[in-house]
């Protein structure tokens, strides 16, 4: 008759595996150490990784769009290029439309009123008649933007942008100039830092004009269309594909996303940076583990040549060791948790990015771990399983 599984596991239920590890208490804590150092760097950059990529495309999900037209040559936000205002008003030809908005985007130096230091920030401006943005917040200020060189200030860009959230406490607006031009900030709205600026300002069509010399109302950077209820996205790109020139790209929100994503994964290092960050705090972690598990089945070699020679098969004494590995990887994993949310509040408080300890990343990286340890677990069992039990004794 076959032992029960949690005997086969734990052999004699005794807890022989615990025993071992805390046997030597500095390098029980050191093993601890390096699996918690291993998980939280795992942690935050699968947080980083995820804050960045979702901040990168805040200024999409702030608009109210089912398509983009986007110039042919567009390669990611941070650098629009042009494209007629017509060839927009055309997209109303289709039946399935509902309404077109012209978006004007472009980086521009902002001065701090109360400092003088200029920063650039990124400015987005559209028609204040048009409900162009699908955040609540900024919606409900379109009618502040009507009018005069009025603008929307991000609540959440960087404090060297100026203190507007608590001048707009104790006076209606305030002065200070954009790209060498006078600008009112009558409001606030929650966009955050992204890849391409530390901050985000929104005003009108009218007053972007005005402050970017050069620009034009003919020649707009974005395009969106909202199609009307029951109309298929990806269905009514199609036929806006087949009406427009061939120098305009047409794409669904959710392309338009995975464009702007792939963009900076793929062209640029920090998508390879966060990866070899985790591959790096996994190879540190298990090489830890090793070290431990291999000290600690060498100091033990004769005990356990002499428990090998009664008749203990190899099976225990590799099941012993991966007890000791899933130890280790639960006794590290906690205090790595508990560093993550440290660096995670940290990195909010002080970068501004909206880091976070979500629930599947907590599950991949004690898989991770876990795997980690077992791995160097069944490593560090070779020389016991290789050694003679006669030449040891």
């Amino acid at each position: 008759m076959s032992r029960p599984f949690l005997e086969r596991i734990a052999p004699s239920a005794i807890p022989l595996a615990w025993l071992q590890l805390t046997a030597e208490r500095k390098r029980f804590a050191t093993a601890v150490a390096g699996i918690s150092f291993a998980v939280a760097m795992m942690l935050f950059q699968i947080g980083l990784h995820s804050a960045l990529f979702k901040q990168a495309l805040t200024p999409f999900y702030k608009l109210r769009a089912d398509i983009y037209l986007l110039s042919s040559q567009y390669e990611y936000i941070g650098v629009p290029r042009t494209l007629r205002t017509e060839t927009l008003w055309r997209a109303l030809a289709l039946p399935e439309v509902e309404d077109v908005c012209p978006i004007w985007m472009a980086p521009l130096p902002l001065k701090n009123p109360v400092t003088g230091k200029w920063r650039d920030l990124f400015v987005m401006a559209f028609d204040p008649h048009q409900r162009v943005f699908a955040d609540a917040q900024i919606d409900a200020q379109r009618s502040k933007l009507a009018s005069g060189n009025t603008a929307l200030m991000d609540a959440l860009a960087h404090p060297d942008f100026g203190p507007f959230s608590e001048l707009l406490k104790t006076q209606p607006q305030v002065h200070t100039e954009l790209n060498n031009s006078g600008v009112d900030i009558v409001g606030l709205c929650s966009i955050g830092t992204t890849f391409i600026a530390d901050g985000n300002l929104v005003t009108s069509r009218d007053a972007f004009l005005r402050m970017f010399p050069g620009a034009s109302s003919a020649d707009i950077m974005a395009g969106v269309i909202q199609i009307k209820s029951g109309a298929d996205p990806a269905a009514t790109a199609a036929k806006l594909r087949a009406l427009l020139p061939i120098d305009v790209r047409v794409l669904t929100t959710a392309e338009v996303l995975e464009c702007e994503r792939a963009y900076w994964s793929d062209r640029t290092p920090i998508g390879f940076v966060i990866s070899a960050s985790m591959l790096v705090a996994l190879i540190v972690g298990a090489v830890i583990v090793y070290q431990i598990l291999y000290t600690d089945v060498s100091d033990h070699l004769p005990e356990y040549a002499t428990l090998k020679s009664i008749g203990f098969s190899d099976g225990f004494f590799t099941r012993l060791i991966l007890q000791e590995s899933v130890i280790l990887s639960v006794s590290g994993f906690i205090p790595g948790v508990a560093l993550a949310w440290a660096v995670h509040s940290l990195t909010r408080t002080m970068a501004g990015l909206q880091v976070q300890l979500e629930c599947v990343n907590l599950v991949w990286v004690f898989l991770l771990a876990l795997a980690m340890c077992s791995a160097a677990g069944a490593l560090a069992t070779r020389k016991l399983r290789h050694a003679n039990p006669a030449d040891i004794v």
